[in-house]
């Protein structure tokens, strides 16, 4: 660890730490992720929080090899599932998830110092563990990148900026592009890769690093690139420890190492002399309120760090497979800024004095964090204030998302809670666990083991081992099973060996009950997709569920981008059989009531039951109280209850609101639909019988005294009728003029002055068709 060109910082470093938070630039491979913890522990005990797992324990072995002591004495780690320190270890790697969780605890006050490494890298973890150290203000900070805006989070700490320059060797670039703008692409990737390496191979004698979006496009180049005379080694999160030891130290043949990002920073891969840029990467980003996972074209930033890789030890080659004046991107967008809010704010909620208390360096998108305060409120996991509360402090701590947290906490009973527990199990693995097997026979005899065709009853028999029909990653599956018996010992379950068997149906009730929108009904159009009001999605094609279904439950989804929002397509991966009937009996969806009719003397409504526009129910019902007096008003007003009572209803209004019009008075008149609502509730009107003990009369509207009314109708007819000439007369009194409209009648001359009501001091207009004529 010595020369390394960090140590042109080290006097200055020592000197700040002791009074003032440190933000260290420093290029790739400068030694700052090992130099800097070492030296900070000279004043107390130091957390360094990785964005990786990979970085994370490789660095802790690193220094503990170099401090000639075993992990866990002086330098140790602590990643999921697996810890190697304790209260005496001075220098401690930990991932931002369990930084987060110890922050939860204790506020971490077992150490002096935080160092946030590779900060460039924005995570959402790393931005809320900064805001919530800033306002904690008990720990001294180092932040350290390679690539970042220091003048920006300066500011925001109050921090003073050390920098090392590094040492670069000259690095030269080569573009292999159709043309010079061509951008990053995805299209026939391996081939291109492949004919990148034999490229490199005859140019370069040290190791070549090969930087690819995933693990799928790492496996493909690997298989392909196996003929070649070199090395071939995969290095990605969740890859074996037998790769990483390949990847991280120098070998007796020359290695190609095909990687993710997770080599762009933090690892030292020695021996690296040449860099093949895919210039792509899989970046998350915000689809409604679910984070997706995309594939996108790399910012300048990282081609930066990409080409950095290959001038640490020698002269370089970086090869691009993209033009060299690609519109990349300047820098990644933060996760705070395209990702799902909910696990930050439920963290926020119950580490701190809740999510707005706190002051981030970027500010968090209203939008996204709306949505995610819904999603926790609705499962009550934090209050209206937005504290957490006593289901949402127990949720935080489980390492699984937190609405498959609610959904286990949800279960009714021992055995659903199993269950649901290897369910969240399998889904917590971000690596795929099975596959369905393509052999005809095999896929009928995994029918024959599970009827429901239900792909969450072939996931939990998986994760038992009670389904070997299928094919297995054994990692992911060694994964999920880890996740299953710490969910199980955290919500006081037997171990998996001793698993409960359970009713699938009951299950998938429990499910649909806790969490509606995991509904999804059969659309009516051709693409066979289903929806749950807010999004439309497609069972993936390997999912078991029958292409007949009409109704399913989805616990999983998978976004895959298209050219344009229309082809855009979400895929079901998670799904199980769901009857209509239970929709019907969760009461799901949207009920409306059907014109009233009366039959028999009897008053009759249909009550429909859609779910997402789908009708699936329809009910004949004899409506009471509220629903009784809406009928009832209905049919009033169409002359089929009360007959006449309506129509003088109405007359009744209108000649009111005239004559306050003539008169210029000021009153808000009731709708005759209101009017014979009140009504009808004053004379207590709570069953069909209570009509009979009603007459007519009693609900005609008496707005004015009828001595007043009738003066003002002889006045103010609503109708004049010549012959066969029928008009209805419209009366504007603020304008002076009255309008007869013609209703019907062959009358072809205009109706004369004399012939009509007297209407002094009103202009009279006759209006037929769209002709409108001056009576005088």
């Amino acid at each position: 660890m010595t020369h390394l060109p960090i140590e042109a910082i080290k006097p200055e470093f020592l000197s700040t730490i002791t009074h003032s938070d440190v933000i260290v630039s420093a290029a790739t491979g400068s030694g700052k992720s090992t130099c800097l913890p070492l030296w900070a522990s000279q004043s107390g005990r130091v957390l360094v929080i990785e964005p990786r797992r990979i970085a994370c324990t490789s660095l802790a072995e690193y220094l503990a090899q170099q401090s000639s002591q075993p992990v866990g004495e002086r330098i140790g780690y602590a990643i999921r599932f697996e810890s190697h320190c304790n209260e005496n270890t001075e220098v401690v790697f930990v991932t931002p998830g369990v930084a987060l969780r110890w922050f939860f605890e204790d506020k971490l006050n077992e150490f002096n110092i935080v160092m946030l490494d590779e900060f460039h890298e924005r995570r959402w973890d790393m931005d809320l563990l900064l805001a919530m150290l800033k306002q904690h203000d008990q720990h001294r900070l180092i932040v350290t990148s390679a690539t970042l805006n220091t003048a920006q989070l300066a500011a925001y700490l109050n921090a003073k900026i050390l920098h090392s320059e590094g040492s670069m060797y000259p690095v030269d670039e080569l573009f292999i592009a159709s043309n010079s703008r061509a951008m990053p692409s995805k299209e026939q990737l391996a081939e291109r890769v492949i004919n990148a390496c034999q490229q490199a191979i005859l140019n370069t004698s040290g190791d070549i690093l090969v930087f690819l979006p995933g693990k799928a496009e790492i496996q493909a180049c690997a298989a392909v690139a196996k003929k070649l005379n070199t090395l071939v080694v995969s290095l990605y999160g969740g890859c074996s420890a037998q790769q990483q030891a390949l990847a991280l130290s120098v070998q007796s043949q020359q290695r190609l190492i095909f990687a993710t990002n997770v080599a762009e920073t933090s690892l030292t891969i020695p021996n690296i002399s040449c860099v093949i840029d895919s210039g792509l990467e899989r970046r998350t980003h915000l689809r409604g309120t679910k984070t997706v996972l995309g594939l996108d074209a790399i910012s300048i930033d990282s081609a930066k760090q990409r080409l950095g890789r290959a001038g640490r030890t020698q002269h370089g080659l970086c090869i691009r497979l993209y033009g060299q004046y690609a519109p990349l991107i300047k820098s990644t967008p933060p996760e705070v800024l395209r990702e799902n809010l909910t696990e930050l704010i439920l963290a926020a909620s119950c580490s701190s004095k809740g999510i707005d208390s706190l002051e981030f360096i970027d500010a968090l998108p209203l939008k996204s964090k709306q949505a995610s305060v819904a999603i926790l409120t609705s499962v009550g996991a934090i209050d209206k204030q937005g504290k957490s509360t006593d289901l949402g402090r127990k949720l935080y701590p489980l390492p699984i998302d937190i609405e498959l947290a609610y959904l286990v906490n949800s279960m009714p009973n021992n055995s659903l809670k199993q269950a649901m527990v290897d369910m969240a199990a399998l889904l917590s693995v971000p690596a795929r666990v099975y596959q369905l097997p393509k052999q005809q026979e095999i896929i009928e005899s995994l029918n024959q083991q599970l009827q429901n065709a239900s792909d969450l009853e072939l996931a939990i028999g998986v994760i038992r081992g009670q389904v070997t029909d299928v094919l297995i990653e054994p990692e992911a599956l060694s994964e999920a099973i880890q996740f299953s018996e710490l969910l199980r010992s955290a919500f006081g379950l037997p171990e998996l060996k001793y698993a409960a068997s359970f009713r699938h149906n009951d299950l998938v009730e429990a499910i649909a009950c806790a969490k509606p929108t995991s509904v999804y009904i059969k659309r009516q159009n051709r693409r066979g997709a289903f929806g749950n009001g807010s999004i439309e999605v497609v069972p993936a094609k390997d999912s078991r569920i029958n292409p007949q279904c009409n109704a399913i439950l989805v616990l999983d989804t998978y976004a895959l981008a298209g050219k344009g929002t229309k082809q855009a397509k979400t895929l079901a991966m998670l799904n199980a059989p769901l009857p209509i009937s239970l929709i019907c009996k969760l009461n799901l969806g949207e009920r409306t009531l059907s014109k009233a009719e009366l039959i028999d003397g009897v008053i009759i409504i249909n009550s429909i039951l859609s779910y997402c526009g789908v009708q699936i129910s329809e009910k004949k019902l004899i409506p009471q109280g509220e629903v009784l007096l809406r009928a009832c008003c209905e049919l009033i007003l169409n002359d089929s209850l009360f007959i006449s009572v309506g129509k003088k209803v109405k007359e009744g209004i209108i000649y009111h609101s005239l004559y306050n019009q003539a008169n210029n008075i000021v009153e808000e008149l009731p709708t005759p639909e209101a009017h014979l609502y009140c009504t009808l509730k004053s004379l207590g009107i709570e069953e069909q019988q209570d009509l009979e003990l009603i007459e007519a009369t009693d609900l005609i509207y008496q707005g004015l005294e009828d001595w007043i009314v009738s003066a003002f109708i002889e006045k103010h007819p609503l109708t004049v009728q010549l012959n066969d000439l029928v008009m209805d007369v419209e009366y504007h009194f603020n304008a002076k003029r009255v309008t007869l409209h013609h209703r019907h009648g062959k009358r072809k001359d205009l109706p004369r002055r004399w012939e009509l009501p007297s209407w002094l001091g009103l202009n009279i207009k006759y209006k037929k068709a769209s002709k409108t004529v001056n009576i005088n």
